[in-house]
């Protein structure tokens, strides 16, 4: 796909098939967050990858209250230190890219309850778990959201209102 393809075809997915995510899939995503810029180079992040069926449900259940991240073959859960997120969120992001490049689908998950998932997940108490993102082969196809045009969102040299 097109980068541009891609981008455009990006979609909040809360339907999931059941069919588990090839390797050579999993592989791709793992080496997006790798590749991801971090300021300072830091790379001050980690991804956790719940497998475990058992374990997504008791996060959809005790923190997310969202069935859907259950649903997913894979749930992932990006854990940093408090203050670096805006590193965390590139990283995530191009994994999400790199996923829907893959056919899976994805939704960026940011309201949740912190503490239940970093006690199922055994995340220490220094760490903030930031974004969760179910993954897997998408069992909808939502139409695209409205956009903004960019004569709204777009300013050159100053800000107006």
């Amino acid at each position: 796909m097109e980068f541009t393809e891609v981008i455009a075809k990006r979609r909040s997915i809360r339907k999931y098939k059941p069919d588990p995510i090839p390797e050579e899939k999993m592989q791709k995503l793992y080496n997006a967050l790798r590749l991801a810029p971090s300021g300072a180079n830091r790379q001050n992040y980690s991804f956790i990858f719940v497998m475990d069926e058992e374990k997504r449900k008791r996060i959809a259940t005790e923190a997310g209250h969202q069935g859907f991240l259950a649903e997913a073959p894979v749930l992932m859960i990006a854990v940093c230190d408090p203050g670096d997120e805006f590193n965390v969120a590139i990283a995530v992001d191009h994994m999400i890219l790199s996923a829907t490049d893959e056919g899976l689908g994805t939704c960026w998950v940011g309201w949740f309850e912190r503490e239940p998932v970093k006690k199922i997940l055994g995340i220490p108490e220094s760490k903030v778990a930031v974004i969760m993102v179910p993954i897997g082969f998408p069992d909808e196809n939502p139409d695209p959201r409205p956009r903004k045009p960019l004569d709204q969102l777009i300013m050159i040299d100053s800000f107006r209102s």
